[in-house]
């Protein structure tokens, strides 16, 4: 089968990174004799504009396979997929992702390479899409729908999105590798400012009502915020979601706990609320900060539905 790729080149991923690796990337593309065409991404939401319009516009009656490629971190990604999304097109149009940003915690959770060598390898010599589940979401208080790859969280995870991605050294880290690093630092300023807030989750047909909530985070897979691996059960074959409550406590039991998140041992402490399902609803009557996929979604009341379903993604991570 003959494959076409739309490229799309967040110039500003990974602290600048995608815009000096696209002339490597490039000339390994033309070497390999791949069919494609590029444009570069270059203000936020400028990778749904992209992925939106070409997907609407494109002729699906050719022999062409057409794949959508994002080349950047997961929000590039992210933007993508809702793009794609929005544009609702039959059949669906596979995307594929070269991970190239800070966190590229999509890459991990699908068990495929975060060197972009490897990456592209396992995309140029993938055979066909298979299909994953990601994550959808309703908030009915602002109306706003979309979709996740990764994860969706409130309170404390969100904040520290919103206190890494307004870091000044969050590029210049990025630039050696060390993107995780703006996270923890981050992790280190919000711990002290972030307050508790009412929750009320239902799940399945079970409720549960928390006072003191502190870190609430739906999930796709296991990682976020560079590599932590917030929940370990938590996979992109599986047909459910996964929810972590993390309740305050006094200073020092948060920071006990942040410890063992680092090493995936958190989900045995009283603090800690670990929920499965496919239907989740989580309410909130207080303004706090939210995040998709890394992504800030500013601070708000919360009456969110959340829910999963399927996308096609070409890569081949077994390559």
């Amino acid at each position: 089968m003959a494959i076409n790729f739309y490229i799309i080149i967040n110039e500003t991923a990974g602290g600048g990174k995608t815009r000096l690796l696209w002339p490597e990337i490039k000339q390994e593309l033309d070497q390999r004799n791949t069919s494609y065409d590029f444009t570069f991404s270059t203000y936020p939401e400028h990778t749904v504009e992209l992925a939106e319009h070409w997907a609407k516009h494109l002729d699906l009656s050719t022999p062409e396979q057409p794949v959508l490629l994002a080349i950047g971190g997961d929000g590039t990604l992210h933007e993508a997929l809702t793009g794609l999304v929005k544009a609702n097109r039959a059949p669906q149009i596979p995307v594929a992702y070269l991970p190239i940003g800070s966190g590229n915690d999509f890459a991990r959770g699908m068990g495929m390479a975060t060197n972009w060598h490897s990456a592209l390898n396992q995309i140029l010599n993938c055979t066909h899409a298979s299909r994953i589940n990601i994550g959808t979401y309703n908030d009915t208080i602002k109306y706003e729908r979309g979709v996740f790859t990764n994860n969706l969280g409130i309170g404390f995870d969100a904040a520290v999105v919103s206190k890494t991605n307004h870091s000044p050294h969050k590029e210049r880290l990025n630039k050696f590798n060390l993107g995780s690093l703006s996270y923890i630092a981050s992790i280190i300023g919000v711990l002290y400012n972030q307050e508790a807030f009412p929750l009320t989750v239902h799940i399945d047909h079970k409720r549960d009502i928390y006072s003191k909530a502190y870190l609430v985070t739906v999930s796709n897979h296991p990682y976020f915020g560079g590599g932590v691996k917030i929940m370990p059960p938590a996979s992109v074959k599986d047909e459910a979601l996964d929810l972590i409550v993390i309740e305050k406590h006094n200073i020092f039991a948060l920071l006990l706990l942040l410890l063992t998140i680092f090493r995936g041992k958190h989900l045995k402490y009283k603090a800690v609320h670990h929920y499965h399902g496919q239907n989740i609803q989580l309410s909130i009557p207080s303004i706090e900060y939210g995040q998709v996929d890394g992504e800030e979604m500013g601070g708000r009341y919360w009456d969110l539905y959340l829910g999963t379903s399927t996308y096609p993604i070409w890569i081949d991570p077994t390559l």
